[in-house]
């Protein structure tokens, strides 16, 4: 915007989602004053255990099953590019799924006590009852109602909260270095990084155009990239 002034504004919606974290010297950078700005995380440690709280708060008053998969997804990208940020991913989805499948694994045990089929389709116990039954629906009994409404509660009151939860995912994967990494000290993380590819790819010629990764070809001394051959160089299908 600075160098063009016929820009208004840019869209950076999909790159924060993408990367949020990336993002955290924005208002350091845009606003110089920090009079009347809100107080920011210092690092992504203070961020998940505010999150943390927010995420506890709407558990304790909605039901896990439904909305913890919005929970989690919403600091899944909160480590994106930095090593084992796959496999943090991972242990959210499966934090995600556990109301889901303690709830399914509750259920059936109450169905499986009593004189009516187990639900095939779907763990909501408001569902079940559209289910095929052993026996007349309306002959379930009060009981049978009840000890499936409680179902949940048996093994939510057993399990750690939901900030704990992605807390100990991310200190796993992590360390404390990393999250306690705070925003400036990433932020210059992030600018060596690109002025280093930059200056990989200013000194390989090869990488610029072909956009690959390269590997010696001892037959001919020349950088090779898979594609095929313009002038001796290597390229990513460049013709």
């Amino acid at each position: 915007v600075e160098v063009d002034d016929s820009l208004s504004g840019i869209m950076v919606g999909r790159a924060l989602v993408a990367d949020p974290w990336s993002f955290a010297m924005a208002d350091d950078l845009l606003y110089k004053d920090d009079k009347g700005q809100p107080q920011l995380c210092a690092n992504r440690r203070e961020l998940l255990e505010a999150y943390g709280r927010h995420a506890d708060y709407e558990e304790h008053h909605n039901d896990p099953a439904l909305i913890r998969r919005s929970l989690v997804a919403a600091c899944a990208h909160l480590f994106a590019g930095e090593a084992n940020s796959k496999k943090f991913r991972m242990e959210l989805d499966e934090i995600a799924g556990r109301p889901e499948r303690l709830e399914r694994e509750a259920t059936a045990k109450v169905w499986s006590s009593s004189n009516v089929s187990t639900p095939s389709t779907t763990p909501r116990l408001a569902s079940a009852f559209s289910a095929p039954s052993k026996q007349p629906l309306a002959s379930v009994g009060w009981d049978d109602m009840q000890a499936m409404d409680n179902a949940r509660p048996a093994w939510d009151e057993k399990e750690p909260p939901l900030s704990e939860l992605i807390l100990a995912a991310a200190q796993r994967n992590f360390g404390d270095d990393l999250l306690n990494l705070n925003r400036r000290e990433s932020y210059d993380k992030i600018i060596w990084e690109q002025e280093k590819e930059a200056r990989r790819r200013r000194d390989n010629p090869v990488l610029s155009i072909g956009n690959g990764k390269s590997n010696k070809n001892n037959n001919n001394n020349s950088e090779k990239v898979s594609g095929g051959v313009v002038d001796g160089w290597y390229t990513n299908g460049l013709s």
